[in-house]
């Protein structure tokens, strides 16, 4: 496209920006001004937060709705990173978070290249800031500004579990769609398993069985299962879509022997139907 953007000494993916830190549109619209992002992304980040956010996406929607070639896009970004002078402080988080996730080698390398006019102004120290965490993840997903949780659409589309912790922890009437949205979009089974252990035990019957399903989505999703998720499934009615799927993605080697012993008893009236059957 035809407008200049900055000069940044890297950029930074948006699969890596999207599960780091929950933006605000000035924010997105810096990271391309900036150059830490290509349009591609910047347009790629603004439709992730759109889904978010649903009706209240806001400045989200303008952003994901042009192309990343057109040339309105670098209008509409400098105006928007314009209106907020603090918009440039979640890139350099990010950019060090970034480069620290690095070997060693490559780490070196990147935080070379992030000299202070790159980082900005009050940017901190050269190694990923956990109050930079606290303030453009966990904050935003405490106060609520992260998703829209009025929208069971919205919400399956979840892939930040700090969101779903604090849903959970603000009592929130969806979380059980959440769980299951994150079981569906978080590409890492440890990040998704403790959520749904939070699902399984608790005493309302609906989150309950919600955590069955979001459990069943990542037996058949990553093929595995914690121990934590077992013990409290122990409790539950047997032949649910979690034990069914359990049974059919996960190596057996690794499952506990109540779960062994009700599918070895239905076996026989599985044969005894289809035998039947024919």
């Amino acid at each position: 496209m035809s407008d200049e953007t900055g000069a940044a000494p890297f950029r930074i993916p948006a699969e890596f920006v999207r599960y780091a830190v929950a933006l605000e549109p000035a924010e997105v619209a810096y990271g391309y001004v900036a150059g830490w992002v290509s349009a591609e992304d910047a347009v790629r980040l603004a439709f992730l937060r759109r889904c978010d956010l649903r009706e209240h996406a806001g400045d989200f929607e303008r952003l994901a709705a042009l192309e990343p070639s057109a040339p309105g896009l670098g209008v509409l970004c400098r105006r928007l990173a314009d209106s907020c002078a603090d918009a440039g402080r979640v890139w350099a988080h990010l950019a060090v978070s970034w480069a620290c996730s690095h070997p060693d080698e490559q780490r070196d390398r990147l935080l070379g290249g992030l000299e202070r006019p790159a980082l900005g102004p009050d940017s901190g120290g050269m190694r990923p800031s956990g109050a930079g965490r606290d303030e453009f993840l966990v904050g935003r997903a405490t106060s609520g500004r992260g998703m829209n949780w009025q929208s069971g659409s919205a919400l399956l589309g979840t892939d930040r579990p700090e969101e779903v912790d604090a849903a959970f922890d603000r009592g929130e009437d969806l979380v059980g769609v959440a769980v299951i949205g994150l079981a569906l979009q978080h590409p890492d089974a440890e990040a998704i398993l403790p959520r749904v252990a939070r699902a399984l035990e608790s005493t309302d019957g609906g989150l309950r069985h919600q955590g069955r399903v979001a459990l069943a989505h990542v037996a058949r999703l990553h093929g595995t299962v914690d121990r934590r998720c077992l013990e409290l499934l122990k409790s539950h009615p047997r032949g649910s879509e979690a034990d069914d799927d359990l049974w059919g993605y996960v190596p057996r080697r690794r499952l506990p022997w109540w779960l062994w012993r009700h599918h070895l008893r239905e076996r026989p009236a599985w044969n005894l139907r289809d035998r039947w059957r024919h």
